[in-house]
């Protein structure tokens, strides 16, 4: 580790007290991978001890719609009087510029506070990874998923799903809720349990395998609402609004891609093109509506997209060509 990189120096820092060559030398130490926890811990201890003032970020971005809205007004009175300026190309282009500079600086700024507030764990296509929580709990993320978690916890252990995952929450001594957060605004609530969530932009679903949970959620121009789950319960919130409770026999079929087994209950070809396009990257192309509108079901072993798409194939009896990056579904040829 570099000398100057100590604990003292990283609190005058984020005290705003090192110099512009501190500074400097702060930021290429961070930049080693090593060294960015330890910079996390050393940050925590000082947010312990110093309280900070957290902005409202939407009274600040009121304010800048109101400027933009008094600067546009502005504009269109003094072209109302004024003959239209000439603005030479290479005072646009300074213009475009400085406006792309500033979105990549926001952008910047915010996946920094992204990755300074939180774990992110993430898998790729075709990819299934499991994560322990601090607390004992564990998570098993889905393919094409995202999971964050803070790293600055308060009372209740909150994290935040993008995609898919089965959830096995550890119950604590001090009785605190476990709060799974998505991006359209369902919170599934929790104490100690084991479930398995999907949460992706066609749908939200919750499948209740041991324990209890609270489903909330909201409805356009409505109050919040909360439904209790019981073991064996299934809801669903659709892209429309539309809510849906049922039971289900087997709650563990939902959560069997686990173990790269995959469960069809009269599953439509065009669901299961879903499934292809979010699991592993891959679009399906079904120009016949009689064929998308084929079914199946049944419980099926695959360790990769191409063992189970063979599969369906074969179980349908229709032909698989590929177009590119594109699988195309048709009538198999007599």
């Amino acid at each position: 580790m570099n000398q100057f990189a100590n604990k003292q120096l990283i609190f005058d820092f984020l005290a705003g007290k090192a110099t512009a060559h501190q500074r400097k030398q702060i930021d290429e130490w961070y930049q080693n991978p090593q060294h960015q926890e330890l910079f996390y811990e050393w940050l925590e201890e000082w947010e312990q001890s110093h309280l900070q003032f957290v902005a409202d970020k939407q009274q600040a971005l009121n304010r800048y719609h109101h400027f933009l809205d008094n600067t546009q007004l502005k504009n269109t009175v003094d072209n109302d009087k004024l003959p239209t300026p000439e603005i030479s190309s290479s005072r646009r282009n300074w213009f475009v510029w400085t406006l792309a500079a500033s979105l990549v600086i926001v952008l910047g700024c915010w996946q920094f506070q992204n990755q300074l507030l939180n774990y992110t764990y993430s898998t790729a296509y075709g990819q299934i990874k499991t994560i322990k929580l601090s607390d004992g709990s564990q998570v098993t993320l889905n393919a094409n998923s995202v999971l964050r978690v803070p790293r600055f916890g308060g009372k209740t252990r909150e994290v935040k799903l993008e995609g898919e995952a089965l959830f096995s929450i550890t119950h604590t001594a001090q009785n605190e809720r476990f709060v799974v957060k998505t991006d359209n605004g369902v919170d599934v609530v929790v104490l100690g349990t084991e479930f398995s969530m999907f949460a992706r932009k066609r749908a939200t679903q919750v499948v209740l395998q041991k324990g209890k949970v609270e489903f909330h959620y909201q409805q356009s121009n409505q109050d919040h609402k909360q439904i209790t789950l019981n073991p064996g319960d299934l809801v669903s919130l659709e892209k429309d609004g539309a809510i849906r409770l049922k039971p289900t026999l087997q709650p563990t079929n939902y959560s069997s891609w686990r173990d790269h087994r995959y469960v069809f209950e009269e599953t439509t070809l065009k669901e299961v093109s879903n499934l292809f396009q979010e699991n592993f990257g891959i679009k399906i192309k079904i120009p016949d509506p009689k064929i998308a509108a084929l079914s199946i079901s049944g419980a099926y072993q695959a360790q990769t997209a191409d063992e189970l798409i063979a599969i369906i194939a074969e179980v349908l009896n229709l032909q698989i060509t590929r177009e590119g990056d594109e699988l195309l579904l048709s009538s198999n040829p007599i």
